[in-house]
């Protein structure tokens, strides 16, 4: 009778640490930012790791044999892992040449044998070499031509990564439907890249650029939309989605002149300016105008804390994997709250 009544009790504390766990399991949404190597990402990582699970070293890229370029941040690797951190690392086709993603230097490592071996041959020897969780394929500006090419690239990095257990994830544009007159998101298949990579990292910002006319990095609608056809490709808890860590000041006279502004950049320009923001209903983002010395007037169109909660919130909504933020060096301890509040 005692044996059985222990068993019983053995029986129910394990039923308990079992719901428990997968309780703590289903609630550990990920929270990754991506880094630089620069100081200013080292301080912010040191500084606001609590809020964080995982990070994204976009640090290399490669040439045109497949042989990667870049050096591994260190110093953030030891403190990501002496706090039992994630780690992924980011390789992007950011070509220093032309400042900016190469899709010609893409469609070489997906259509050329031997830089395609190469190049995934040296991403497995670099995840080992530093002990990185994951690689994180960052191609943009992939030409419309190379959408089946680039694909079957993921398929089979992701399955050279598997064999040493390390995972995959890519990184694509956000869209709300596959428009092949849309230049810029059209070559990400989002179903076979979502079926071969382990994650696939929306970005969910930019919506607005510098490069264009005023309005929200990442409007709510914008954001919803981009994620209800996500999640129609791709497994829901494959999916994360983006958040700005900045925004954008138009000079409505001279576009030369307008600039991204960092998450405390804008807090201290809106201090200087006594600025009196306005929450946009449109697209649940904050903005203002202000004239610069040169008599020139501007538009910002940046999130607050309160904004950052309500998108980032998305997340519960489509039961997606988690958030990633791009980047960390610049943000305050409300911001990463915010996330926190919003995700939980």
């Amino acid at each position: 009778m005692k044996k059985t009544f222990l068993a019983v009790i053995s029986l129910a504390i394990a039923l308990a640490l079992f719901t428990y766990s997968n309780t703590e399991a289903k609630a550990a949404k990920m929270t990754l930012g991506y880094t630089t190597g620069d100081t200013a990402s080292y301080n912010s990582l040191t500084k606001f790791h609590k809020y964080l699970n995982s990070i994204a070293t976009d640090t290399f890229a490669f040439d045109k044999s497949g042989n990667l370029i870049g050096e591994a941040p260190n110093k953030q690797l030891t403190f990501a892992k002496k706090n039992k951190i994630k780690t992924w690392a980011v390789i992007s086709n950011y070509n220093d040449a032309i400042s900016d993603f190469d899709g010609d230097l893409a469609n070489r490592v997906m259509t050329i044998k031997t830089s395609r071996k190469h190049f995934i041959d040296q991403l497995v020897k670099l995840a080992k070499k530093h002990s990185f969780y994951g690689v994180n394929i960052d191609f943009e500006a992939v030409n419309p031509k190379d959408r089946s090419k680039y694909s079957s690239l993921i398929q089979d990095v992701s399955a050279a990564l598997k064999k040493k257990k390390i995972k995959t994830m890519v990184s694509v544009p956000a869209k709300s439907a596959d428009d092949k007159g849309d230049d810029w998101s059209w070559p990400y298949d989002y179903a076979k890249i979502g079926k071969y990579a382990d994650y696939v990292q929306v970005m969910t910002y930019d919506e607005h650029g510098i490069w264009g006319e005023p309005g929200s990095v990442a409007s709510t609608n914008w954001i919803k939309s981009s994620l209800q056809f996500a999640v129609k490709k791709i497994k829901p808890n494959k999916v994360v989605m983006g958040i700005p860590s900045y925004g954008n000041d138009w000079d409505l006279k001279d576009q030369t002149n307008s600039t991204v502004k960092q998450w405390t950049e804008i807090n201290t320009l809106k201090k200087k300016l006594k600025a009196k923001p306005a929450y946009n209903k449109k697209t649940g983002s904050m903005t203002f105008s202000y004239v610069d010395k040169n008599k020139h007037k501007h538009v910002v169109w940046y999130e607050n804390e309160k904004t950052i909660q309500t998108k980032s919130h998305l997340v519960k909504q489509y039961k997606i994997a988690g958030v990633s933020v791009y980047a960390l060096g610049h943000e305050s301890a409300s911001f990463w709250k915010a996330i926190q509040a919003g995700i939980k």
